[in-house]
C-alpha cells in the first residue's frame, strides 16, 4: 500500500483518480489496471532519469530503483524504458549492471518456474527466500472436495514434462531456494498418496518420485560426483524400493540421459584426466547397462549381472552389485573437481569443449558451475594481456545464447557472475554488439 501511495503522490494528486490520468502513466497507452499503472509509473521515473545527462545520483537511482523491483512485469518495462540492456550500458557504469543482472535473474526464476507458479495456484507464496514447497500443493489438493480434484490432477500431469525440465535446470544451475522448493517428503506426502488413492494416484506418485530423483541425480552430478550416482543405479534393481520408485529413477535416469548426463561426460572427456575419464566412462556404461535392462519386475539376475558386468565384475546379486560399487577405484576419489580436470591450455580446451557441446546440443545442459568457469577462463587467456581473440569471444556467446535458448534466467546469472565489466573489456567488436544483443531484454 505504501507502494501506492507513493506513486499517487508523485504524480502530484492524492487520489487514485488523478493517479490515473497523470502524466505519470503516460508512458504507455492507458491501464484500468492499478497494477499496471504502477509499473508504467516506474518505468517513467527510469526514463527520466535516463533522459539527457546521467550523474551520479541519476545513476545510482536507475539502479536502485532496479535492484528493488521484485516483478519481472514492471522490471521488464524499466528495462524497455531504458533501451534494454544497450542502453544500461550506455548510461550506467558497468559495476552497476551485475546488481540488476542478478535482479533481472532472480524475477525470471519466480515468475518462470514450474514449482512457483504450481505454488502460487494453490498456496500463497509470500517469501521466496522460505518458500512452501511442492509437497505442501500436494497435501493441498488431498484436502480439496473431490469433484474438483480430478480436474486439477489432469493439469498438473498435463505440466509434467515442463515441471521436470525447469527442476532440472534450477538443480544444474544450483539455484538453492528453488531446489528446496521442489522436495517432496516420501513419508509424509507420497505415502499420503499411497493410502488415499485419489484419481491418477500412480501417475501422481511416479510424478513425486520423479521429481525427488530429478534434485538427487542432478545434486551429484552438477559437481561431477559419481560415487553417490552408482547408488542411485543400484536402486533401479533393488527390492527394497516399490516398482513405482525403481520406474521413477529409471524414467529420470532415461531422461537425463539424453542431455545432462553426456553434456558432464563430455566435459571430463575433453578436458579431464585419464583417471576422471576412467570414472565416467565406468559410470556411463553402467548407468547404459541399467538402462537397456531394467527390469519391471524383481529379482531380475540377468539385469543385475549386466551392471555387475559394465563395472568390470561377475556377479548377479545386488549383493555383488554393492560389492562391486565398493570397490570401485573411483570410491577413492569422490567428486571429480574442476580444479583437477584442467591442465595447460585451458582456455584451449575450453574453447573444444563449448564447441563440441555446441555441436552436440548439449551445452545448455551443462552444470551452471562449469559454463561459468569456461567463460572466465576464456576471458583470462594465458599469455594474452587485456585481449581476447575472435574466437574466444564467439565461444563465450556461444555459452551465452545457449543459456539465453534454455533458460533466460541463467543468461542474466551467468552475466552477473562473470561481471559485466569483464565482458565489457574483452569482448570486442561485431562479438559485442552480439553479447549486447544477447543480453539485450528478457522476453
Amino acid at each position: 500500500m505504501e507502494n501506492v501511495k507513493h506513486h499517487v503522490r508523485a504524480s502530484g494528486h492524492s487520489s487514485l483518480r488523478g493517479f490515473f490520468g497523470s502524466d505519470s502513466v503516460a508512458f504507455d497507452p492507458s491501464s484500468p489496471s492499478l497494477r499496471e499503472n504502477i509499473a508504467k509509473a516506474k518505468a517513467q521515473v527510469i526514463y527520466n532519469l535516463a533522459t539527457g545527462a546521467t550523474g551520479d545520483d541519476q545513476e545510482d537511482a536507475i539502479k536502485d530503483h532496479m535492484v528493488r523491483s521484485e516483478n519481472s512485469y514492471e522490471l521488464i518495462k524499466m528495462l524497455r524504458a531504458i533501451d534494454g540492456w544497450a542502453g544500461l550500458d550506455d548510461e550506467l557504469p558497468e559495476g552497476h549492471l551485475d546488481p540488476i543482472a542478478k535482479t533481472i535473474a532472480q524475477v525470471l526464476d519466480q515468475r518462470d518456474y514450474e514449482v512457483y507458479k504450481l505454488i502460487r495456484r494453490y498456496l500463497s507464496l509470500l517469501d521466496y527466500e522460505a518458500s512452501p514447497n511442492l509437497g505442501d500443493c500436494f497435501v493441498r489438493l488431498l484436502l480439496w472436495p473431490r469433484e474438483f480434484q480430478n480436474n486439477e490432477f489432469d493439469f498438473l500431469l498435463d505440466r509434467k514434462a515442463e515441471l521436470l525440465k525447469t527442476i532440472t535446470t534450477a538443480s544444474m544451475r544450483e539455484r538453492s531456494n528453488m531446489v528446496a522448493a521442489a522436495k517432496i517428503d516420501p513419508a509424509a506426502v507420497i505415502g499420503q498418496y499411497i493410502v488415499a488413492t485419489p484419481h491418477r494416484s500412480t501417475d501422481l506418485v511416479a510424478l513425486m518420485h520423479e521429481v525427488n530423483y530429478t534434485t538427487r541425480i542432478c545434486s551429484f552430478l552438477v559437481r561431477l560426483d559419481y560415487q553417490p550416482l552408482y547408488n542411485v543405479i543400484a536402486e533401479m534393481v533393488d527390492p527394497a524400493k516399490t516398482n513405482s520408485e525403481r520406474t521413477a529413477c529409471w524414467d529420470t535416469c532415461r531422461r537425463l540421459r539424453l542431455k545432462e548426463f553426456p553434456a558432464a561426460a563430455k566435459a571430463v572427456e575433453v578436458v579431464g584426466s585419464n583417471e576422471a575419464k576412467s570414472t565416467v566412462n565406468r559410470f556411463m556404461g553402467a548407468l547404459d547397462a541399467a538402462i537397456a535392462n531394467f527390469p519391471p519386475t524383481l529379482p531380475a539376475p540377468t539385469a543385475v549381472g549386466a551392471i555387475v558386468a559394465a563395472l568390470g565384475n561377475a556377479g548377479n546379486t545386488l549383493s555383488d552389485l554393492r560389492t562391486a560399487i565398493t570397490n570401485l577405484p573411483d570410491a577413492l576419489a569422490g567428486a571429480i573437481t574442476i580444479s583437477n580436470i584442467f591442465g595447460a591450455d585451458r582456455d584451449d580446451k575450453a574453447r573444444q569443449l563449448i564447441g563440441e557441446l555446441d555441436t552436440q546440443g548439449w551445452l545448455s545442459s551443462l552444470a551452471f558451475t562449469i559454463k561459468l568457469e569456461m567463460v572466465n577462463w576464456l576471458l583470462s587467456s594465458p599469455g594474452l594481456v587485456d585481449v581476447t581473440t575472435d574466437d574466444e569471444e564467439n565461444a563465450i556467446n556461444s555459452v551465452m545464447q545457449a543459456a539465453k535458448d534454455y533458460d533466460q534466467a541463467e543468461l542474466y546469472q551467468l552475466a552477473r557472475a562473470a561481471g559485466w565489466e569483464s565482458l565489457y573489456s574483452n569482448v570486442n567488436g561485431d562479438q559485442y554488439d552480439t553479447l549486447e544483443n544477447i543480453l539485450n531484454q528478457p522476453v
